[in-house]
């Protein structure tokens, strides 16, 4: 049986509780309708089952779980090996507590162990902020006098699901697999939103990603097709990584996800304390719907920073400096006509010649060939009343650059000197971590963005490595250690400085990046159908306003549909323009009349609803980037179901000319002002007629499109 030692309940759904359970050290976590129970069993912090319903177990049932013997089944909760040796084992309890978590509203339920044999200890942290979804990291203490060298580390894994066959005939019977996976597979520039589901096979599914930047970020989607339960996960980390789900023992899923890299990964010095990657993981049993907000909810509680006060949502314009002269203060003249709220200027801005802009890179000193410079540029944007952002790609040296010149042995290296990234600058030298720590928040103390937008157009692959302590560590733990505490730095110091984090487009919007950032890119790829795809994709994991789509980004992206197609993918995302074309055309036209016409309607219409935490309802989840599809529709609405609007994008001349909407997110007993942007006109229909028998949309060509607004009347 069991007796209470520590426990603490909110109103807020969120319990910790610490305690003994058959003579175990246990520690149970529930959050909102996800239960955990951990204990320390034999040495092993072992996990004694989950919950996707809140219900507790009893105390005499606990006693008995998992009902399974760790030395046959892998179910130690986390995995870390240190000095070649794999501790999974050998553990005592040292403590357990609670404290108050980094961001409002959360906790954070500490379980301190202690090494038998090696000089390590580790605090097992689970951060509870409401939502059914828990995060959970290790801070990894060596307290020998020799420095120890972490290999390998899996911040949780072990058993997700034990689901025994007859509950499901269909499935026990061989007409199905029970578990299935959705994940991002997109390994190269472009595949962001490339969403797959896959069968796991019994025995065991790994995935790797090895360039370096992750355009297929680690997110991940269980599905139980025993029990219908789903599980969402996530490893926020933005570096090489593995993720593996094991199908064995009859109707066991198993699981485990870290870094990837070559050994060790991190050297430890006697006395440091280090931080692992937090891995984001929960359990629902509901539709895919009520998933994803839940997991909207956890990521914006637990993740994402809010935005600076009066900067919660704007549109953008912005322009690489592709020339000099004057000319970009008339792209500012046409932003602001146009009724864009802000200008970025992008790349090109620095250096000690006018040359390509990726040809600069390293030296941040602002270039001869801006009028008035860049503080002239900022006056004459705020004096148009619009923000004032500014892109910089601090992590990157370019061969041509006087920093280059300067400190050649700057560039990541590995083996024998070769390079292991072209342009990447070796940030686990300590000197160069403090040389990018130092350009950042001078260029941000200097110029004064209202935004500041962070580039990173690299590709390392297997990564470099420096000699420390007698190890060849790899670079990249220490190189995210300095990016995430000088972006955690950024936001204290200039705290009305909004962030965008850009990886050329999506390659870094893991969970890691985006807690120091306030948006991400979606892609650089964006262009019909594959932004609208993109995101449609990605706001599976990531909410709306945490996105930014980069609209005639491709010089071609008009010629791929129709023009108010074309400009209604802004609608869902935040917009960010990239020129309106040429600057002696006639803005009287119906392009530029259109243009103004979006970006008003995105002001107006939507930012209600894009301002306000919008659900989002996926009524074509599963088309990801490049599976064959007819339509792609999304739909954002608010949570009071008072306002929503849907796009309805037909991506191909094949099958039916007919979809039948049926809205998410109305009230079945209240009516709306439904407008059909094609026809231009409005209708009233009640909610439930919206919700159940539906509205016909018709469109006869592939990559054409729909957008339903929606009102209550009341």
């Amino acid at each position: 049986m069991s007796t209470n030692a520590f426990k603490t309940t909110r109103p807020d759904g969120i319990e910790t509780c610490f305690y003994k359970s058959n003579e175990r050290n246990t520690a149970r976590y529930v959050s909102d309708t996800v239960v955990r129970e951990e204990a320390l069993e034999h040495g092993r912090l072992i996990g004694l089952y989950w919950s996707a319903t809140g219900q507790v177990q009893r105390e005499n049932i606990t006693s008995g779980l998992p009902k399974m013997d760790s030395l046959e089944r892998p179910i130690h909760v986390f995995e870390l090996e240190i000095d070649g040796q794999l501790l999974h084992n050998r553990w005592d309890w040292v403590q357990a507590s609670e404290r108050p978590g980094s961001r409002p509203g959360t906790v954070e339920a500490v379980v301190e162990l202690k090494h038998q044999i090696r000089p390590i200890s580790v605090k097992v942290v689970t951060r509870l902020d409401g939502s059914p979804i828990l995060a959970r990291w290790l801070e990894i203490t060596n307290t020998g006098d020799k420095p120890a060298a972490l290999s390998k580390v899996s911040p949780w894994s072990g058993l997700l699901w034990n689901s025994p066959s007859e509950v499901n005939p269909s499935v026990k019977d061989g007409t199905g697999h029970k578990f299935t996976l959705g994940y991002l597979a997109g390994e190269k520039f472009g595949h962001e939103g490339h969403f797959i589901w896959r069968d796991i096979p019994t025995e065991k599914l790994r995935i790797e990603r090895t360039r370096g930047t992750n355009y297929g970020t680690p997110y991940f989607i269980l599905r139980n097709e025993l029990t219908g339960e789903t599980a969402f996960a996530a490893l926020a980390w933005s570096a090489n990584y593995y993720a593996e789900f094991a199908h064995r023992f009859d109707s066991c899923l198993f699981f485990s996800m870290g870094p990837l890299g070559p050994a060790p990964l991190r050297v430890i010095k006697p006395g440091e304390t280090v931080l692992s990657p937090e891995v984001h993981l929960g359990l629902m049993h509901t539709d895919m719907d009520s998933a994803v907000q839940s997991w909207h909810r956890h990521v914006r509680a637990s993740v994402i920073p809010p935005r600076p006060e009066g900067k919660s949502m704007y549109t953008v314009a912005g322009r690489v400096v592709e020339e000099p002269g004057d000319w970009i203060l008339r792209e500012v003249d046409i932003a602001a006509e146009m009724g864009v709220e802000s200008f970025m200027v992008d790349a090109g801005w620095y250096g000690k010649r006018f040359d390509k802009w990726w040809e600069q890179r390293g030296d941040w000193c602002e270039g001869s060939w801006l009028p008035g410079g860049l503080a002239g540029i900022r006056q004459y944007i705020h004096d148009k009343g619009m923000l004032f952002g500014l892109w910089m790609e601090p992590e990157t040296i370019a061969e041509k650059s006087k920093l280059s010149k300067e400190h050649p042995d700057w560039v990541i290296k590995t083996d024998d000197g070769r390079r292991a990234g072209e342009t990447q600058l070796n940030m686990g030298k300590p000197e160069v971590a403090q040389f990018v720590r130092d350009e950042v928040i001078r260029v941000i103390r200097e110029h004064k963005p209202d935004f500041y937008k962070l580039d990173y157009n690299v590709v390392v692959y297997e990564g470099g490595q420096n000699i420390i302590d007698g190890y060849a560590e790899h670079e990249a733990w220490r190189h995210y250690e300095t990016l995430h505490q000088l972006f955690r730095q950024v936001r204290e110091e200039f705290p009305d400085v909004a962030l965008e984090n850009c990886a050329s487009g999506g390659g870094r919007n893991d969970l890691g990046m985006l807690s120091v950032f306030h948006y991400a890119a979606e892609s650089d790829w964006s262009l019909m159908p594959f932004g609208i795809r993109a995101i449609n994709a990605m706001t599976l994991f990531l909410p709306p306003e945490a996105l930014a789509y980069y609209h005639n980004h491709i010089y071609t992206a008009h010629l791929m549909a129709d023009l108010d197609t074309h400009l209604r993918v802004t609608l869902f995302a935040t917009p960010v323009f990239v020129g309106f074309g040429a600057q002696s055309a006639d803005r009287s036209t119906s392009y530029f009349k259109k243009t103004k016409r979006y970006i008003e309607l995105a002001k107006t219409f939507c930012r209600p609803v894009m301002a306000n935490h919008p659900v989002v309802y996926h009524h074509t989840p599963d088309i990801g980037l490049l599976n064959p599809a007819e339509w792609c529709v999304l739909e954002y609405g608010l949570e009071d179901k008072s306002r929503g609007y849907c796009g309805v994008f037909k991506l191909s001349g094949h099958g039916q000319n007919e979809y039948i909407l049926n809205l998410g997110g109305v009230d079945i007993n209240r009516s709306y002002v439904v407008t059909f942007d094609n026809r231009n006109q409005s209708v009233t229909l009640s909610g439930w007629e919206l919700a159940n028998n539906g509205i016909s949309i018709s469109l006869d060509a592939p990559l054409t499109s729909e957008l339903v607004l929606y009102k209550a009347l009341d």
